[in-house]
């Protein structure tokens, strides 16, 4: 193993450790702590300055778009139409802590089918998240079923990630779309069941509403509701945000330039004095701040991992180091580890390992497409998991939660699922053991 390697190693653990402990914000963690990993490198200021430049450039649309999902919804809070919101859907849900998990599921679902974690999160996670209040529902939930239903549908055959892993391999996508239906089937059929014991879990954490609690939001139910801007207003805001999520799950605008314009439309029609467009800008401004400082960390991180190739040198050493003992039985190992392999080195699963690992088990009797589709799809529900790339941080900013609670809430049973499809794949022989 390289010095880079072992540097990036102990700086990857350095990270997790802090972010646990509660040392700094984590963009202070993420930018001090990678620029030192470089220094002991021996990389010189001026090429680390390139590195950061680079990274930052990678996560400047998820900044964007970051701070300005966090201008446009806020607008909708202060006009009452996610109150709105909430009368209508606790109509049809009631007093039903899982009734909820399984709406956040098929909302993640739906809204994923368009193959962007980004529209999944902006469409599900502002619905629910003053649902999940209302129950006394902890936001980790919340988080925990919109990654799973985000990452199962990035089994779809023109998700990016999938496309790309397919690339790197030489094999058709589509060819592994149809290998994976079977799993994706599977997979959705636990994600909803698991919701059951997730919501068992919430209640004995004080979830829910007693039933005073629910029989006076009924009758709030049946009260005019108030729009501090104007029904009328609060209406065209309300048509105003159907049409962006339909134009967004339809695919015909992008993300960034739709919430760009809808936030400047909105402003002005809810706030037409420039007054009171500063005041609400300034209000807004304390979250927006704090998330853009995170991301803009993450691209310190994000471009170092990559100016350094330190990450891809540490899964060529995994590959390398691989004993023959083990390869008969490589593919399921690595099912089993993906996950955790995904939350660390990244990318350099699929671009790395994968391409270097299939030639060595075929003589085994896999097949490309065989190794490419389970270790994938075990490794990409835990994509919102990620410390070191842009995806979760997004769906984080918006449900109002740090990556070390998630991470302390989700990620054994996240991990405990990727086992579950694993077994999944090993009982059904589509992956011999």
């Amino acid at each position: 193993m390289s010095w880079n390697s072992i540097i990036t190693l102990i700086m990857m653990a350095a990270i997790i450790v802090l972010l646990f402990r509660g040392i700094s914000s984590p963009g202070v963690i993420f930018s001090v702590v990678p620029i030192t990993a470089c220094l002991i490198m021996g990389f010189s200021p001026a090429q680390i300055n390139g590195f950061i430049g680079d990274g930052l450039k990678s996560i400047s649309g998820t900044l964007f778009l970051m701070v300005f999902a966090v201008l446009y919804f806020g607008i909708l809070h202060e006009a009452g139409v996610f109150q709105a919101l909430i009368r209508l859907v606790i109509r049809f849900l009631g007093n039903s802590v899982v009734g909820t998990m399984w709406a956040t599921a098929l909302i993640g679902v739906l809204t994923q089918l368009d193959g962007s974690g980004a529209t999944t999160a902006l469409c599900t996670i502002p619905t629910m998240r003053p649902i999940y209040e209302k129950q006394k529902i902890r936001p980790e939930a919340l988080l925990l079923v919109e990654s799973l239903a985000s990452g199962i549908l990035c089994l779809l055959p023109w998700a990016p990630g999938l496309c790309e892993a397919a690339a790197y391999v030489g094999v058709e996508v589509y060819d592994v779309f149809l290998w994976l239906v079977p799993l994706l089937i599977f997979s959705l059929a636990a994600l909803f069941i698991l919701c059951i014991p997730l919501a068992i879990f919430e209640k004995r954490r004080g979830a829910g509403m007693s039933q005073s609690e629910f029989d006076e939001m009924k009758q709030e139910i049946h009260k005019p509701l108030y729009f501090p801007m104007g029904k009328w207003v609060a209406i065209l805001d309300g048509i105003v945000t159907l049409v962006l999520m339909v134009s967004l799950l339809g695919g015909w605008i992008k993300t960034n330039f739709a919430f760009g314009l809808a936030y400047g439309v909105l402003l002005v029609v809810n706030f037409r004095d420039i007054k009171k467009q500063r005041d609400y800008v300034k209000k807004q401004a304390p979250m927006a701040l704090e998330m853009a400082f995170t991301m803009l960390g993450v691209g310190v991180l994000v471009g170092v991992n990559q100016g350094t190739g330190a990450m891809g040198e540490l899964a060529s050493w995994m590959v390398a180091n691989t004993s023959t003992a083990f390869l008969a039985h490589l593919p399921v190992i690595l099912c089993l580890f993906s996950m955790l392999l995904s939350i660390t080195i990244g990318g350099a699963k699929n671009s790395v390992v994968l391409p270097a690992v299939i030639p060595m088990v075929v003589s085994f009797g896999f097949t490309p497409i065989q190794v490419l589709g389970a270790v994938f799809a075990t490794g990409v529900i835990s994509a919102n998991l990620s410390l070191f790339n842009a995806a979760p941080y997004l769906a984080l900013g918006l449900a109002g939660v740090e990556m070390r609670d998630h991470l302390k809430y989700s990620l054994l049973p996240v991990y405990g699922f990727s086992v579950l499809m694993t077994l999944f794949l090993v009982v059904t022989g589509m992956l011999p053991l």
